[in-house]
């Protein structure tokens, strides 16, 4: 197994093991490192990468439609909401997931409202996802 492998498993299993606190109250993160972006040669997808952020982060719990917006599948986030598609396939910094991620968002609220925010690192590991083509 490469190196780029065994450092991909090591963070793709913290995410997984954080597990998902979605009921309205904020996941304690204080306790878990933030998630480093993997290596550049490492395809990232929804289901494995992706979707446990979201999880972790209760934005699938918050955008079960709240702004029009469905978080769930990554068709789903290409439809977007009330502001337009929430991905842009190939183009991450132009993506409204990453502005509503990032400390000065266009529109609205910083994503999670009310915090507590993803780490840059973890918000590069979904612009990368984004730039490789949101693979499901």
């Amino acid at each position: 197994m490469t190196s780029s492998k065994k450092i991909f498993l090591v963070l793709a299993s913290s995410v997984i093991l954080a597990g998902c606190q979605d009921l309205g109250m904020s996941p304690d993160i204080t306790s878990t490192p933030p998630v480093q972006p993997p290596p550049t040669e490492t395809t990232l997808s929804y289901s494995a990468n992706i979707s446990p952020i979201l999880q972790r982060y209760g934005c699938a719990g918050c955008h079960g439609g709240s702004g029009g917006l469905f978080v769930g599948s990554v068709t789903q986030l290409q439809t977007g909401g009330f502001h337009g598609p929430a991905i842009v396939v190939g183009n991450g910094a132009g993506s409204n997931i990453i502005k509503k991620l990032s400390s000065t968002p266009p529109f609205g609220d910083r994503m999670p409202q009310g915090g507590p925010y993803l780490p840059d690192s973890t918000i590069q590991v979904i612009k990368a996802w984004i730039d490789q083509g949101a693979n499901p």
